[in-house]
């Protein structure tokens, strides 16, 4: 089904991302026409034309899937999402988040998906359910005990800004603290972008040669 997200980024970084995956499907379209050259496609009729077709579409999608052509955004950062997954511990089986509660990367104490200096671009992605899922549902399992800190903060020196204010410093001190232990999606996220434009160690780059 996938997971469609909305990440706050560096416009320059989303800029680099978008020419890598034109540069993909560039590599992706010579590589094709290679495939479809090397199988004397123009010879071909019926059911031999056929085959070829079908077998190069496989070849086609095999390449997608394994990260070798990364034709969209997706699969462009899709190495090194499961290589920060991983490094984090959240690519792992997850209980589902309970119905009603917050949304990972919007938990309480977190800077919400707009915030941040400079991140004025706008990171539009549709995740599969084999990303998405372990994301969204580590996020929320890992931040809720820092969540419930703050929120028994909340209860005991107010949520509103003018009782933050009248808090003590060593209470403020301890929110800052509890707060910065919280993860976001849009931190993850960002991470993988910045993985996948630097051209980071566990990221895969384009194939030099295609194959049939």
């Amino acid at each position: 089904m996938g997971h469609t997200m909305v990440i706050a980024v560096p416009p320059a970084d989303l800029a680099r991302l978008d020419a890598l995956v034109d540069a993909q499907k560039t590599a992706e379209t010579r590589w094709q026409a290679s495939a479809e050259q090397q199988a004397s496609m123009l010879d071909l009729r019926g059911p031999a034309l056929r085959a070829a077709r079908t077998r190069i579409r496989s070849e086609r999608d095999r390449l997608r899937e394994t990260g070798t052509h990364r034709v969209t955004r997706w699969r462009a950062l899709a190495p090194a999402l499961r290589a920060e997954l991983d490094a984090r511990g959240l690519l792992r089986e997850w209980e589902p988040i309970p119905e009603g509660a917050q949304q990972a990367g919007q938990n309480l104490g977190g800077t919400g998906p707009y915030a941040g200096a400079g991140l004025t671009g706008r990171l539009c992605v549709t995740l599969p359910d084999a990303l998405a899922v372990p994301l969204l549902r580590g996020v929320y399992w890992t931040n809720l005990p820092h969540v419930q800190t703050l929120e028994a903060w909340g209860d005991r020196w107010g949520t509103d800004a003018a009782s933050r204010r009248a808090a003590p410093d060593e209470a403020l001190a301890e929110r800052a603290q509890t707060a910065a232990l919280i993860t976001t999606t849009g931190v993850i996220l960002r991470q993988t972008l910045h993985r996948t434009i630097n051209h980071r160690p566990n990221t895969p780059t384009m194939s030099a040669k295609p194959s049939t």
